[in-house]
């Protein structure tokens, strides 16, 4: 087999999400506004997809210009990619480099997936314990449900920011 060297644009100001699960990335950049960011600023958004990594086997990457991430954008990373790596890139350069860390409580980023929970009826914001990283289990505050893999729905809100 032929060795192949791909390699995505360089940015001068942004992030960059690295390490995240093959066929993952695309499920990250819609659940963080991504597209719409990309169409309402003309900044770049490229996604990496099927990557070979010594680490993973096979990786997805995604690179932002001009994106700071929020503390509920990092939780979504975080959950779908526990392994992740957030880059901040500023003049061209690395200025910090760190592994996304599982946050204890998840807010209402989350769906509960009991349908009568209170949070499917009320306006109540959800609420959820990390009460497991491997693989990552929720429990849900008023219900007491807990879940993991699949069954983590995440809510489609606004949380790209500048």
């Amino acid at each position: 087999m032929k060795e192949r060297t791909v390699t995505i644009a360089k940015i001068e100001r942004g992030i960059v999400i690295d390490h995240i699960p093959e066929g993952k990335a695309l499920l990250i950049s819609q659940l963080l506004g991504l597209n719409r960011l990309a169409r309402e600023t003309g900044d770049i958004v490229a996604i990496g997809i099927n990557f070979e990594s010594p680490s993973m086997k096979r990786k997805d990457i995604i690179k932002v210009e001009n994106l700071s991430l929020t503390r509920d954008m990092l939780n979504v990373v975080s959950l779908i990619a526990p392994h992740a790596t957030i880059t901040r890139i500023y003049n061209g350069s690395v200025i910090e480099k760190h592994k996304v860390e599982i946050p204890k409580r998840v807010g209402d980023i989350v769906i509960c997936p009991d349908r009568f929970c209170i949070t499917n009826h009320e306006e109540v914001p959800g609420k959820f314990l990390v009460v497991r990283e491997d693989p990552i289990t929720l429990r849900c505050y008023y219900c007491e449900t807990e879940f993991f893999g699949p069954l983590i729905k995440y809510k489609e809100k606004e949380l790209s920011t500048r």
